[in-house]
């Protein structure tokens, strides 16, 4: 069994006031940062629940009071997922097509059905940005990079604290606060139909619900055609399927039943299983395939350049990003680098815990990517990009039901693996509506960081866009109480708690003080014991006491 090891990170600060990629403010965007040489999908699950998230191996995590933009994190309860009547649609259009019974020019994407992953790709810059401007101000990254670190723990706590065979406990008890809603249904509107109803109005020529007469008749002939084409399909499937019956010797009697059983069957809600297995009816399963890989495998590396590729033709094409942005360095910064460890533990998944590309072939040609990890309690996307010219079959969509399928079918080894993150949600940002439209879907109380239907959340969020989401004003963060010397720390190589470090910088620097050096050393202690203090509020204490905080 492949064992998880230590954490190690470096905790860069504040970023303060710099470009947001959402609202293109020049210096209203906060957050605070940290390098991550090396992370388990333990720790990292842990800083998830507590509003981190990564971008190749820079963890970032919104300063919400501040930043003109807070992003909350937002997940969805997979094995209780509802689809709604737009996403199978999705679902259908995708069987039709892989049948093909739909073409790629038949159908453009509906507006409210936008791809997903454009929705992250501006803080991306800002992440990256970010943590190049770290490494140039410290070597430290590289030089932990390429060391073997011979980590000493004397101390028995400290060596609890690490031992990699520790199981994960995740608390229930700062699960989601649920409460009742109906579902919207969402539907795009053009900007043509207004001045239609316009001139319809001043005529006096609408019905009852302002809809243009002329425009209800074409409806009503359109609905009705439809319905008769429908039917007589129907009809025409129903007969062959008599008649074959009829030609293996079946009685009236008997076919009367099987169409019984049918009729029943079509009747009975079908599962989101059956739904995403009618994608591939037989004699299609050959035309779509998905390959869960992980990064930087063997098999990964095989098709490294053509998902460069891909990537590049999204970013330019969806996004209008440069070329040079675009390149296979920042593609592998990005999408591929990744300080998460792998993990395959007995009793997990059979592809282990860690960084994933889910690939989408059709027809042995590369069309999507969905970067994903898979942590012990949930599927967390990263991103997703595909080949602008499927962009009719809503592929940011169908990847979205695709992934909280895979997290459906994974939490049937691994029974805490439960949950679909979905990175972040900004409020004021219509690219990110699809995620509220995952239901049942939570938000995370920035001060609390406990999580709360989405409902309920927007409801305040429509009031203003940074919000306690937690209605219980006694409620307080119990992980962000700080013990600050009980943080671990790493320093020459060894793990101690910040305690025990504290003893052992003032005592070297007593042998080289003078008494000017004096003042200005504790004056340094003091601020780098606020900063250890912050990082211990920020990742919480749990993360606090097992992550390696690398102080040379």
């Amino acid at each position: 069994m492949a064992r998880q090891s230590y954490s190690i990170v470096e905790y860069y600060g504040e970023q303060d006031g710099y470009k947001c990629g959402y609202c293109k403010s020049p210096d209203t965007n906060f957050s605070h940062g940290m390098g991550t040489h090396t992370l388990t999908v333990r720790d990292y699950q842990v800083l998830v629940d507590r509003g981190w998230r990564r971008c190749g191996s820079y963890c970032y995590k919104s300063t919400m009071d501040r930043t003109c933009c807070p992003m909350y994190t937002i997940k969805c309860k997979a094995l209780h997922f509802q689809i709604s009547k737009s996403q199978k649609k999705i679902l259908k259009r995708m069987g039709k097509f892989l049948r093909n019974e739909l073409h790629k020019n038949d159908l453009t994407m509906d507006t409210f059905e936008e791809d997903r992953g454009g929705d992250d790709i501006d803080d991306v810059g800002k992440a990256l940005t970010i943590a190049g401007k770290n490494r140039g101000r410290s070597k430290r990254e590289e030089s932990i990079s390429v060391i073997d670190v011979k980590l000493i723990a004397k101390d028995d706590e400290v060596n609890a604290r690490l031992r990699p065979g520790r199981s994960m406990t995740i608390d229930e008890g700062r699960g989601e606060q649920s409460c009742s809603y109906s579902e919207t249904n969402l539907s795009a509107t053009g900007s043509e139909p207004i001045p239609v109803v316009a001139v319809a109005s001043s005529r006096n020529d609408v019905d009852s619900n302002g809809t243009p007469q002329s425009l209800r008749s074409v409806e009503m002939n359109s609905t009705a055609v439809a319905a008769r084409s429908c039917a007589k399909a129907k009809l025409l499937r129903k007969q062959r399927k008599r008649n074959k019956l009829l030609a293996q010797g079946k009685s009236e009697e008997e076919i009367q039943a099987i169409f019984d059983e049918y009729k029943l069957r079509e009747n009975r809600a079908k599962t989101f299983e059956e739904l995403f297995d009618q994608v591939y009816p037989d004699g299609t399963t050959g035309r779509l395939k998905m390959r869960l890989v992980r990064t930087m495998s063997d098999e990964f590396i095989k098709t490294l350049k053509v998902s460069a590729d891909l990537f590049k033709k999204y970013q330019m094409t969806v996004h209008c990003v440069s070329e040079k942005e675009s390149d296979q360095v920042s593609f592998f910064n990005f999408l591929v680098k990744s300080s998460l460890q792998p993990w395959t533990p007995d009793d997990g998944p059979s592809s282990g815990y860690g960084s994933f590309h889910e690939q989408y072939w059709l027809d042995d040609e590369l069309i999507a990517v969905g970067v994903i990890d898979i942590l012990p309690s949930c599927v967390s996307s990263v991103y997703f990009f595909y080949d602008p010219a499927y962009s009719h079959l809503s592929l940011g969509t169908f990847s979205s039901l695709r992934e909280v399928y895979l997290t459906r079918q994974l939490n049937k080894v691994a029974k805490d693996l439960k949950y679909y993150y979905m990175g972040f949600y900004i409020h004021a940002c219509p690219k990110m509506r699809y995620k509220a439209r995952m239901r049942p879907s939570y938000l995370l109380c920035p001060e609390t960081y406990a999580w709360f239907d989405i409902d309920r959340s927007l409801s305040k969020l429509d009031k203003q866009k940074y919000s306690r989401l937690n209605d219980d004003i006694d409620a307080i963060d119990e992980d962000g109480v700080v013990d600050v010397d009980k943080v671990l720390v790493l320093y020459r190589q060894v793990a101690m708690p910040y305690e025990i470090y504290k003893k052992k910088t003032a005592a070297a620097a007593a042998h080289r003080a003078t008494v000017v050096r004096e003042e200005e050393e504790e004056e340094e202690e003091d601020e780098e014991e606020d900063e250890i203090k912050q990082y211990a509020g920020l990742v919480g204490m749990k993360c606090a006491q097992r992550l390696l905080l690398y102080r040379g």
